[in-house]
């Protein structure tokens, strides 16, 4: 049993006769020319020809040409034959060109998004070197500050700069225990809710 989607694109030998109005064994005459040249035609599973639109319309073209002054059938076979690889050619070389084009710019796209990667890369390298730059300042830094406290001879600047790396929890709990040393270490001196500094 034929399949009917191929029943419904394709044509069998008669049918094509029918439409160029010449004889099936004229359509078989061609069509084993145009084999013997390599062009091949569609066969159902059978085994039986199967002509497409464009089958139809090299035959009618033939047809048309065979009757040109010097032209016998099969040179007309052969320059129908060698027109269709050169208009195949030009399609696959537009194709191409297409292709290349669109190649060429999606190549350019990705340099450009590589070009903003390491650009973004650069600068998360550069925050990385300056944080460990940073935490390495700030143990060298820790480490003085705690030998000072040791000996006793932390100055104003020191506490300041205490002060300025603490977390604001951190800050307001050094200022409270600062404030309460303040009033151990002088009972006379009137109690107040907030620290008033001395200019």
């Amino acid at each position: 049993m034929e399949d009917k989607t191929a029943m419904n694109t394709y044509l069998k030998v008669e049918d094509v006769a029918n439409l160029l109005e010449v004889t099936p064994s004229t359509i078989s005459k061609y069509y084993l020319l145009f084999e013997k040249n390599n062009y091949r035609f569609k066969r159902s599973n059978k085994g039986g020809l199967m002509f497409s639109d464009n089958d139809v319309e090299l035959f009618r073209k033939l047809i048309e040409l065979k009757n040109s002054p010097g032209l016998t059938v099969e040179k007309a076979v052969v320059q129908l034959l060698e027109e269709n690889i050169a208009i195949t050619t030009q399609v696959i070389k537009k194709v191409e060109e297409e292709l290349r084009g669109k190649f060429l710019q999606l190549e350019q796209e990705m340099n450009e998004r590589f070009k903003l990667i390491n650009q973004q890369l650069g600068r998360i390298e550069g925050l990385t070197s300056k944080v460990e730059k940073s935490t390495t300042s700030s143990k060298e830094d820790r480490e003085v500050l705690i030998e000072r406290f040791k000996k006793g001879t932390l100055t104003a600047d020191d506490v300041l700069y205490i002060m300025d790396n603490l977390e604001n929890g951190e800050r307001l709990d050094l200022l409270s225990k600062l404030y309460d040393l303040h009033y151990n270490f002088n009972p006379n001196h009137p109690n107040i809710s907030e620290i008033e500094w001395e200019d």
